[in-house]
Parts: structure tokens; C-alpha cells; sequence
């Protein structure tokens, strides 16, 4: 049960920090662990450990879980198929969808999306059209759906910056980096969960951060909120 935060529950239980994060990936396109979770909450996990000579050695992957927040609940069942992992539901529909809540694992919010923010560099009211989220310089930064890069370089007040580009009707940006992944460039495929970049504070920024946005057919949209499209 959470009493204070999902590592410390997992803890707890017994569970190893290997084991909450794969539990915590497989749920996360249902589950925003930065502001879903609430006290009460629930878990069960089924999950593998690794042996020897009656030795327990460590951990291993993740069989089932289930987790009931705010009222609902979510399962998750894995699959193996071509050495890959995947998980489902109980009917058989794939928890994974075309792009991930959050770029940022376990990030904290430190602005929202909001029309008529008040600017905290420029002090003057300036739509701030996507969610910031507060993370150490060097945090790095994954690319919410599969996709190619537009482009990858400085970008005005965003700094150090990534656009990608998926499929016709999607597009995210990623600001404020402080230094790019290895082949992260204009016209790269990208994969989702793939590290695009690190935190950073570069362009109009007052501490590190990422300022991620999500556009469908050019317009903003709150990240946060925006029905996502299933894989």
C-alpha cells in the first residue's frame, strides 16, 4: 500500500528498485506517477528471482502486476515474443501506446500548461505552451514516441532544443537541454524511450529543466491532458 511514494512502498514489500521500475514503465502510459498517485493506493506484483546452489542471487524480470489508483484498476501481463517483453491487459490489449505520459521518469512538475502564465524571465505575461519539469542538470530525456528529428540545435529562447516529428499528425519539442545524445541530429529516426538529450538550463531558463510540448496538426495542446493515441 502507498503510504509516502511508490519506492519507498515497493521497498517495503521487499521489492528491488529493478522491479518498481519495471512495473512503474509498464503502467506508465495509464498511470502519471508524478501526480497520480495518492495514499491508499495499492499493488500486487508477480515478478522472477534468480537463484543458484540455493542462493538467491537477484531479481529478475517482471511476470504480472496489478495497481488500483484512484479508484481504478490497471493489469499488466507480460509476453515474450522474438526475446522481446511486452505487456497487456487482461483482454489482451497492449498497454503501450504511441507515446509515453512523460519524457522524464519520475520528474517533478514545476510549471504547467497555461495561456496567460506570467513569464518568470521576461516578466510579462507569455503563453507558456507546454510542462516544464524540474530535474538535476544531466537528467536524461527520452523522446515520448517513435518519430524523426526536424531538427536539433539552438532554438531561440528554448535553448538547446528537439523537435520531433511523428508520423503527419504529431509533433513534440524538447527544451532547454544541456547537451544532445550521440547521433541526435536533424533527419534521425528516432525510437520511443530513446535518451534524445539531457537536462539542462540553456536559452530563457532560471534553474534546469525540461520544457516539453505536444502539438497535434500545429496546435498546442496540454500534455498532461491530451488523449493519446493508442500503438
Amino acid at each position: 500500500e502507498i503510504d509516502s511514494s511508490l519506492y519507498a512502498a515497493g521497498a517495503k514489500a521487499g521489492l528491488g528498485p529493478a522491479v518498481i521500475n519495471e512495473m512503474a514503465n509498464a503502467f506508465s502510459y495509464d498511470i502519471d506517477f508524478t501526480q497520480d498517485l495518492r495514499v491508499g493506493d495499492t499493488f500486487q506484483v508477480v515478478y522472477e528471482e534468480i537463484w543458484r546452489d540455493g542462493e538467491r542471487l537477484r531479481s529478475g524480470g517482471l511476470v504480472a502486476a496489478s495497481f488500483h489508483n484512484r479508484g481504478k484498476e490497471f493489469t499488466a501481463l507480460r509476453f515474450e515474443r522474438k526475446g522481446k517483453a511486452e505487456y497487456f491487459d487482461l483482454a489482451g490489449r497492449p498497454l503501450k501506446k504511441g507515446f509515453m505520459r512523460m519524457p522524464i521518469e519520475f520528474a517533478r512538475i514545476s510549471s504547467r500548461f497555461n495561456p496567460g502564465r506570467l513569464h518568470p524571465v521576461l516578466n510579462r505575461i507569455r503563453a507558456h505552451k507546454g510542462v516544464d519539469y524540474a530535474a538535476a542538470t544531466g537528467t536524461p530525456i527520452k523522446a515520448t514516441g517513435d518519430g524523426r528529428v526536424v531538427s536539433a540545435g539552438r532554438k531561440g529562447g528554448y535553448g538547446n532544443a528537439v523537435v520531433i516529428q511523428h508520423g503527419r499528425k504529431y509533433q513534440t519539442l524538447y527544451g532547454h537541454m544541456s547537451r544532445f545524445a550521440n547521433g541526435i541530429r536533424a533527419g534521425s529516426n528516432v525510437t520511443q524511450g530513446q535518451i534524445i538529450g539531457y537536462v539542462g538550463m540553456t536559452g530563457l531558463a532560471t534553474g534546469p529543466h525540461l520544457h516539453y510540448e505536444f502539438r497535434v496538426d500545429g496546435r498546442h495542446v496540454d500534455p498532461l491532458t491530451v488523449q493519446l493515441p493508442a500503438s
